[in-house]
């Protein structure tokens, strides 16, 4: 992705910083990150989608989903239900679900491909 100009960028990275700390908290929804940035959600909305052509909740998941791959290959003492928790959701079956529609396998599955990481229990 090729962000347009520096306001861009500057936004995606406030985005990203204030998502990383919100995510344990179960807190990366549209509305909580727009007003900690200090603008509406109609702004964050539009903004994100002239930066990126993407909607805030598609961009947001994504960072949300690549936390989670970061995660899985490199954490093997880290649980999958605790993984999905650090990284928003309330439980392994929507982490489950999401990931699955956005990587195209299981989280369990994703653990397989990994050289690094040996299989565990939910």
């Amino acid at each position: 992705m090729s962000v347009k100009n520096y306001s861009d960028k500057k936004l995606l990275e406030q985005l990203f910083n204030v998502l990383d700390e919100n995510m344990e908290k179960g807190k990366a929804d549209i509305k909580t990150l727009a007003t900690q940035l200090g603008i509406s959600t109609c702004q964050l909305n539009r903004r994100i989608k002239e930066a990126t052509g993407q909607t805030t909740s598609d961009y947001v998941m994504g960072i949300r989903i690549e936390k989670a791959k970061r995660m899985l290959s490199q954490f093997p003492e880290i649980t999958i239900y605790d993984i999905a928790l650090q990284c928003g959701f309330a439980d392994t079956s929507h982490f489950s679900h999401v990931f699955r529609r956005k990587e195209g396998i299981s989280p369990k599955q994703y653990i397989l491909l990994q050289p690094s990481r040996p299989p565990q229990k939910e």
